[in-house]
């Protein structure tokens, strides 16, 4: 047989010392599981009875753990309605373009483009309110361009939200401060009692200039009703005499929105506004707007132009 044809099966190795080496590395694995083995002990009364404290005292540290957690829960958790931080109303306004820390209305009554720029803005904020949005700024709207076609321009002022605020209003006039305009002391001064309660007032004024007479009037009042009015929903009792009373819901956002109506603006003229909420817990710099107004007027010339002499020869 030649010796390409041998396979080999591996080093030769006698029978009895492989014998000897299986029976050495069975020895030494029996001798571990000796050491390494852990027999399940037997199921005594005794054991049963541990096993079950145990379980017992697991199941207590556990509802403790639970109970513990719950009430962490319910003490910090944060309510649907109620935000986690306090935070004060801003005042928000509309139309204009902001530049600085002033709002700039530019427009002319013969301009359809800045009209309906104009009226686009005005309507979105108030057709979120749904029919009572319109309806309260009725007096607004008479032209259906938010007075900037009839020269009686109207802006529109928005407390902004703020879950779970309450207003700490002045139900005087004596207790105005010092800097309140004198026209809003004599305002509230003439109220009665109970009309002068749980009000945030509200008060315009125009920069004083030569020559400058325009007046100001507030849709449909000028002052936010403070009552139940940073909820998401209240319930009143219906004291009209149509039906026999019982209950009806407001959405309260409708009362944080009022309407400032300026009459006599001049053509071509910067017309500058400061407009202020006043409630004892809200900081001047969050419920202040400034304004400037300017109505264009096509100019047309009061003499002949001499181009115009030149073309009549």
């Amino acid at each position: 047989m030649p010796n390409e044809a041998i396979i080999y099966s591996g080093p030769y190795e006698v029978g009895r010392l492989r014998r000897r080496r299986d029976r050495r590395v069975a020895e030494y694995l029996f001798r571990r599981s000796i050491r390494t083995s852990n027999p399940v002990p037997e199921m005594t009364p005794i054991r049963i009875a541990k096993l079950v404290l145990y379980f017992m005292a697991f199941s207590v540290v556990l509802a403790a753990f639970t109970a513990g957690m719950a009430s962490i829960l319910i003490t910090y958790s944060i309510p649907p309605d109620i935000p986690g931080c306090r935070k004060f109303p801003g005042l928000s306004t509309m139309p204009g373009r902001s530049v600085g820390d002033q709002k700039q209305i530019v427009w002319c009554s013969e301009n359809e483009k800045q009209l309906g720029a104009i009226r686009r803005q005005l309507s979105d904020m108030v057709e979120g309110y749904g029919i009572e949005g319109p309806k309260r700024m009725m007096g607004c709207n008479l032209d259906d361009s938010w007075g900037y076609a009839s020269g009686k321009p109207c802006i529109l002022m928005k407390l902004t939200q703020a879950l779970g605020f309450e207003a700490i209003t002045y139900n005087d006039a004596i207790s105005l401060p010092d800097i309140a305009p004198d026209e809003l002391y004599n305002y509230v001064s003439d109220l009665g009692m109970e009309e002068r309660l749980n009000r945030i007032w509200v008060a315009c004024q125009v920069k004083k200039e030569d020559d400058l007479d325009v007046m100001i009037d507030y849709v449909p009042e000028r002052f936010f009703d403070a009552e139940a009015l940073f909820t998401n929903m209240n319930i009143f009792l219906n004291d009209s005499s149509d039906n026999d009373g019982g209950t009806y819901t407001e959405d309260p956002s409708v009362r944080r929105i009022i309407g400032v109506q300026f009459k006599n603006i001049p053509p071509n003229r910067d017309v500058l506004v400061r407009c202020q909420v006043w409630a004892k817990n809200i900081p001047f710099h969050m419920g202040t707007a400034r304004f400037l107004l300017h109505n264009t007027e096509p100019i047309h010339p009061t003499t002949p132009l001499l181009l115009d002499e030149w073309y009549e020869n």
